[in-house]
């Protein structure tokens, strides 16, 4: 199969996995930062990738955390939802403001402490695969093993 071909190919099933249109990837874009891919959508791709193609993904499930993060919010998001609630329904019923409006403060206390967590908060140190790469693996036959 030509390099061409494999690369479409595996545009295509990216763009599947996604729900997004095949313009839409470049071999440049990183599965989890720039497309989104991560959890369970990640583990559908690969999946597919090997069922499609037989690669050996034996070296990436190895280091899968190092790639993609778990599926669904964590665990920590408990932490912040819960006295964002309990601030943005104070401050509304204070106010003389509405629910919706206690559920519009309690949204954006979040929206605040999201951007702030992205901006200072500890660094990704998720290890980006980008479509190119998996295009790479499939052509090799096998996911490359790590460099010790």
């Amino acid at each position: 199969m030509q390099s061409r071909d494999l690369h479409s190919e595996i545009i295509g099933l990216v763009a599947h996995e996604l729900g997004l249109p095949r313009e839409k990837i470049h071999l440049s874009d990183r599965l989890l930062h720039d497309l989104g891919m991560d959890g369970d959508d990640a583990v559908d791709f690969f999946n597919s990738v090997h069922q499609r193609f037989g690669t050996d993904l034996t070296h990436l499930h190895e280091n899968w955390s190092e790639h993609f993060g778990p599926e669904g919010f964590s665990c920590w998001y408990g932490l912040a939802i819960i006295p964002a609630a309990v601030v943005g329904g104070a401050v509304a019923r204070m106010s003389g403001l509405s629910a919706v409006w206690g559920f519009v403060i309690t949204v954006a206390i979040l929206a605040a402490v999201l951007w702030v967590s992205r901006r200072w908060g500890p660094a990704d140190r998720t290890v980006p695969i980008t479509v190119e790469q998996v295009s790479a693996a499939v052509e090799a036959g096998v996911w490359p093993k790590r460099p010790d």
